[in-house]
């Protein structure tokens, strides 16, 4: 319903046209002039040259648009009130609005806490919404109502000013009425402004097409919109109307109605009317037409019919609900009774309808009964079909159903044999299939075995080829640097061909051919063999004798760098260059046994870090070995590539060096002597502009590559190899020990120590070396990575660089805080499990192993070792009855003459055996050898037979069908064990084949059992478990659980047991891959060794020289040639004559001792190349026409580059007569 005072507000502003004769006679004048007592309002005036029909659309729109100018006023002196500051004009307010900033600082006034920063800038950004989304917050907390409150693209994105306006009003009434802020001001009337302003906006509404909002009603509409539950209470603080008493002054004619005059709304400023008194009488006789009261009426119908409609509908509603609230009531009171009667009636009404169909259908009883049996036929019939055909056109996914619940099935069985703390003896027989060694897991043992072979032949090979290649590449370095003759090289050359040739064509040797053989079948050999067997799983199994061994290696000098190499390679070798698992957990408790003997003996931590001990070599051979490689590849490589490849990158941080390579550049350049100075020190080369700006750069990236290293690193642990990070962790360990009151920082240095310097350090200096990248690193390449590993070197002894690297000091806060990062880093290092949870392994794995153990050895090292233990016998077995004394006086000396017997001549599988079994002293070894015993008895009673728990089994008679069963059990078994027999003969190499592969000893399980029928097998199971029973090892009060659990065991690990073969099967091949790719790196560096020695030759004896330069006739260069052509001397790449004058013109010759330079002229030097990097200088001398004896000196081009590459800017010539600059001379002989 329309409010009164609403509705006078619309007729007032209409009744002021009554006197218009014509609509068509009103427009705006095309001077802006006011209404009588309202300043700055569009009178809307008569124009006899405005005729057109759409007059009062472009009156009114013209109002509207200055109407909505007053309000952006009023808007604005409101805001300038509440934030005391005074904003933009109103026609740029709008786009001055849109960064936020006047409306954040509107929020901090009346709710400071919902902005915490106004973000202000010139330029406006998306980062500006968050000024208006303070805003949002402050009027939502406000409790603004949600329809007054504006989206941010209205603003932000110019959609929608008008409502931003609007919305700044509201606001304005709200706070007002609860007293926070000053009222807004009615300013429609009192503003002025001109027709472009007006004509602007007005343009600017009708481009945005949006509807204006009603400004004149926001009272009443806030106070409708806050009149709610809860809200009542505000909604009266609120006015109706604030702006209800200068609505009357908006009437648009010249002549304002007597009786309104008391309504000005501003009565407290009287001055303001005074002055317009005068011009009120100016426009009273301009003739003004008005619209009769029918036109008023029809034009105000017209204009509110939806208000009118709106109005209605709220009171027909209204009467509405009040009748439903009258009749709801009249129900409510007589609620008991109209329940009640409608009950009544609906249960009269459905008894009789039931009595009804009850007596229908007794009068056709059999013919329903009939109809009901062949309904029910047909829909149970439908529905089978139905499901038939649903099921045949699912039957991909039913299949994949049953194979989910099967899945889940057999996944929660085998969760119960694994995890549950007694599996039933049904989930039991169920998986009792995975104690038989199949044929996939004997095909797997094979491969893993043969696999391990090769790996160790093809280390074995790649460490000889390595060594070879590096005998000839100091050779070849030696011809560069004519220590040498090619002769020399050539026969080296010529001598590692035939060694490889003799590899590749090797075979084993037969034992007439090799005295020193292993493999001959006369009784004497074979008890030798295996007197070496038992010796060697002796020294893989007793860590004490190898860690004396390596402690007398470190501490004296008996033993020479080839011997220590040689027990190094033995000693890695006997445990199989750590390929499986067994393998490395031994190699890793020799290490710690080793650990601890070195530690024994140190006197402080530094002791340590400082020692050379034997053990930690033989831990960075073994952790940088082919299977462990692969890590510090992945981890380096991408690093060390990104160096590499940048061929201009120079990590140079000392200021002088810097200094005079500047200076190398720029002659090399120019060919010219450089006007800087040579000879400067530090201070001096520092103030140089570019040696500046080139050391600061040169700081800036090495900091970078420092850290990008040094993020790869700390990323890098969970990859780590698990053999150096246990070889820290007993480190610590052993030092905390020996020196429990040493500082936490000193132990964790002594494990960066051995972490970086020793294992991370060399590779990334050497990267080549460890496979960490294919080809060669240049020298400068070389430089730049040992400037990154010194740095991070300081880092992790967390030492910062003193006076000894004064030029790195700038670095020195980030070296502090990488010190941090790294240190944590090398306490997580040591957090590791120990390996016998890592390995899955203990001392007894070999005991119940059924394969046993191999090692790949030559009969030299074997040989060797067998001498190496005698000499020092005294000290690795001081007692009498120890067993390495035993089996070494059995074994006697080792074969005279073995010292002379070829390494690599062939090797021979050594099949490990324990022959101290007995000294393993357990008093309960009969007791666990009975529950072995009747395990396996109870394991094949429960193949053939079931129950609820093995009590109810083992009572069970034994029926002829059972037996029958156990006797096809017993076949299957023996053939099965053939069979993996046979296979393992097949595959097994001449020098395994003993009795540790014996059928006896394959098929040993099955023979005890073999001659037993069902019966006799039961009872033997019960004999025993009463037995066991007696001692306390198992009960019958829960059905002989203990057993069972037993047998899952078992079963849990054989599973863990093809887990780890499957995962060491991935490990060596992985290897073998990696000793095959280094392989090839060998023999292609091999390939470009003989290509140079090759090219070499070449050049010797085709001795091909340049082609002939054009000389100049007649010149001193012309004659010089024409003199060696007379006599047959012509070098075979050229030869240049120039006087001393030219060159020290030039900047090549500096100066000639004791000659003044005046004398130059005289002074002839010619240089001549007759062989490849061999220059011959000759000087000559000649005054008053005289020629002095010939000075000759020979100066190869390698000494020129290294005196260039160590920035050795001056060379003396003839034992110091002459100097010349290195650069300049260079630059002339490849220019010529």
């Amino acid at each position: 319903m329309l409010s009164k005072t609403s509705a006078a507000r619309e007729i007032r502003p209409m009744s002021a046209l009554i006197s218009v004769s014509s609509i068509a006679d009103l427009t705006i004048t095309g001077e802006t002039e006011d209404v009588t007592g309202m300043k700055g309002r569009i009178r809307l005036t008569r124009d006899d040259g405005a005729r057109g029909g759409r007059w009062m659309d472009q009156s009114r729109k013209q109002v509207q648009a200055y109407d909505y100018l007053c309000h952006i006023g009023e808007a604005k002196e409101w805001i300038e009130a509440c934030i005391n500051e005074e904003i933009d004009a109103i026609t740029t307010l709008e786009e001055n609005l849109r960064n936020g900033v006047v409306l954040a600082k509107l929020a901090r006034f009346f709710d400071p806490t919902s902005v915490r920063k106004i973000f202000e800038h010139p330029v406006l950004q998306y980062k500006h919404s968050d000024n208006i989304n303070c805003l949002f917050k402050a009027m939502r907390k406000l409790k603004l109502p949600e329809i007054f409150i504006f989206e941010l693209t209205d603003l932000y994105d110019k959609k929608n000013i008008p409502k931003v306006i609007y919305c700044i009003h509201a606001l304005s009434h709200m706070l007002a009425s609860r007293g926070v802020a000053p009222n807004i001001k009615n300013l429609v009337g009192e503003l002025q402004f001109t027709d472009a302003e007006i004509h602007a906006t007005r343009q600017g509404l009708d481009a945005a097409g949006i509807s204006m909002p009603s400004f004149g009603n926001i009272g009443s509409a806030l106070a409708k919109e806050l009149n709610g539950p809860g809200e009542i209470a505000v909604a009266k603080t609120i006015p109706e109307e604030p702006e209800e008493p200068e609505e009357p002054e908006e009437t648009e004619g010249p002549k304002e109605p007597e009786p309104e005059q008391p309504e000005e709304p501003e009565p407290e400023q009287p001055e303001e009317p005074e002055p317009e008194h005068p011009e009120e009488p100016e426009p009273e006789p301009e003739p003004v037409t008005l619209l009769s009261n029918q036109e008023l009426r029809d034009l105000f119908w017209a204009n509110n019919t939806d208000s009118i409609l709106k109005c209605q509908a709220l009171f027909r509603g209204a009467l509405d609900r009040k009748r439903f609230v009258e009749r709801r009531e009249l129900h409510y009171d007589m609620e008991e009774f109209l329940i009640q009667v409608q009950a009544q009636g609906r249960g009269e009404i459905a008894r009789r309808r039931f009595r009804d169909r009850m007596n229908h259908l007794y009068t056709f009883e059999p013919q329903v009964v009939t109809i009901q049996a062949h309904l029910r036929g047909y829909l149970q019939r439908k529905k089978y079909l139905e499901r038939q055909q649903f099921y045949n056109d699912n039957m991909q996914s039913i299949v994949k159903m049953q194979s989910v619940f099967r899945a889940k099935a057999a996944g929660d069985a085998y969760r119960s044999l694994t995890t549950g703390a007694n599996p039933p003896i049904t989930t039991l027989k169920s998986f009792l299939h995975l104690l038989n060694d199949s044929d996939f897991d004997f095909e797997e043992e094979l491969e893993l075995e043969n696999l391990r072979q090769l790996v160790v032949r093809r280390i074995r090979e790649n460490t000889q080829s390595d060594a070879q290649l590096n005998e000839l590449d100091i050779k070849i370095a030696l011809l560069v640097q004519n220590h040498i003759t090619l002769d020399e090289v050539l026969k080296t050359t010529s001598s590692l061909t035939k060694k490889k040739a003799q590899r590749r064509m090797s075979m084993p040797v037969s034992a007439t051919s090799n005295p020193f053989t292993l493999k001959s079948l006369d009784r004497e050999s074979r008890d030798r063999l295996v007197l070496y067997q038992q010796l060697f799983y002796l020294l893989q199994t007793q860590p004490s004798y190898f860690s004396k061994l390596l402690f007398m290696m470190s501490k004296t000098g008996l033993f020479t760098d080839r011997m220590k190499k040689q027990i190094e390679g033995s000693v890695l070798t006997i445990f199989g260059y750590a390929q499986n698992s067994r393998e490395e957990y031994l190699l890793l408790k020799l290490f710690k046994q080793s650990i601890f003997e070195e530690v024994d003996q140190i006197l402080n931590v530094n002791d340590f870090m400082r020692g050379n001990f034997m053990f930690v070599k033989m831990v960075m051979n073994h952790v940088r070995g082919a299977k462990e490689r692969q890590y510090l590849r992945d981890l380096l490589a991408p690093l060390v590539q990104k160096v590499l490849k940048e061929d201009f990158l120079d990590l140079e941080s000392d200021p002088l060096m810097i200094y005079k390579a500047s200076i190398n550049n720029e002659e090399l350049r120019t060919g010219r002597p450089s006007e800087r100075p040579l000879q400067v020190n530090h201070t001096e080369a520092l103030s140089d502009p570019e040696t500046r700006t080139t050391f600061i750069r040169h700081l800036q990236e090495l900091r970078m590559r420092t850290e990008m290293f040094l993020e790869a690193i700390l990323n890098s642990l969970p990859k780590m190899p698990y053999g150096i990070r246990y070889i820290t962790k007993e480190v610590s360990a052993a030092l905390r020990e020996k020196f429990p009151h040493e500082p936490e920082e000193n132990i964790t240095k002594t494990v960066g120590n051995l972490i970086y310097y020793r294992y991370l350090n060399p590779a990334i200096v050497a990267p080549e070396s460890f496979d960490v990248i294919d080809g060669v690193v240049n020298p400068m390449q070389r430089k730049n990575l040992a400037e990154i590993s010194k740095m991070l070197n300081q880092i992790s002894v967390g030492k910062l660089f003193d006076a000894d690297n004064i030029y790195l000091q700038p670095l020195n806060e980030y070296v502090g805080y990488a010190s941090v990062r790294f240190f944590k880093y090398f306490k997580n290092v040591v957090e590791v499990v120990e390996p016998e949870e890592q390995f899955s392994v203990n001392e007894y794995v070999d005991q119940v192993n059924t394969i046993r153990p191999t090692v790949y050895i030559a009969p030299y090292e074997i040989f060797t070792m067998h001498a190496l233990l005698i000499d020092r016998i005294d000290t690795l077995a001081p007692e009498m009855d120890d067993p390495l004394r035993v089996i070494l006086s059995e074994l006697g000396n080792p074969p005279s003459g073995f010292e002379e017997h070829s390494p690599g001549h062939g090797e021979v599988c050594l099949t490990l055996q324990n022959r101290f079994t007995a000294n393993l002293d357990d008093p309960d070894m009969d007791l666990k050898h009975l529950f072995v015993e009747t395990k396996r008895y109870i394991l094949s009673i429960i193949r053939i037979q079931s129950g609820k728990n093995l009590m109810e089994i083992l009572e069970r008679r034994v029926s002829i069908h059972e037996e029958q069963a156990w006797q096809e059990l017993k076949a299957t078994e023996m053939h099965r064990s053939q069979q993996h027999h046979q296979r393992r003969i097949d595959n097994a190499s001449e020098s395994s084949l003993n009795e540790a592969t014996s059928p006896t000893r394959l098929m040993g399980n099955m023979l005890d059992m073999n001659a037993m029928r069902f019966l006799e097998l039961k009872q033997h199971a019960i004999d025993g478990i009463l037995q066991l029973e007696s001692t306390g090892k198992v009960t019958r009060k829960n059905g002989y659980q203990d057993m069972i659990n037993a047998i899952a065991l078992d079963i849990r690990t054989k599973h863990r047991r093809r887990l780890q073969r499957a995962q060491e099967l991935g490990q060596v091949k992985k290897t073998l891959s990696n000793l095959n790719e280094k392989k090839q790196f060998l023999e292609n560096q091999i390939k470009s060794y003989h290509d140079y020695v090759e090219s070499c030759m070449n050049n010797i004896t085709t001795k091909k020289g340049k082609k002939q330069r054009y000389v100049m006739p007649f010149t001193k260069q012309y004659f010089h040639i024409r003199n060696l052509q007379r006599h047959g001397k012509v070098p075979q790449f050229g030869s240049f004559k120039y006087t001393a004058q030219k060159l020290f013109e030039k900047g090549v010759l500096l100066n000639l001792e004791g000659v003044s330079p005046k004398q130059y002229s005289h002074i002839s030097l010619t240089i001549s190349c007759d062989e490849p990097g061999l220059f011959q200088i000759e000087v000559e001398t000649s005054i008053m026409m005289v020629r002095l004896p010939v000075s000759t000196m020979e100066l190869r081009l390698e000494d020129l580059l290294q005196c260039q590459f160590n920035n050795i800017q001056i060379m003396i010539l003839f034992d110091g007569a002459a100097k010349v600059n290195v650069n300049l001379l260079l630059f002339l002989v490849n220019k010529k």
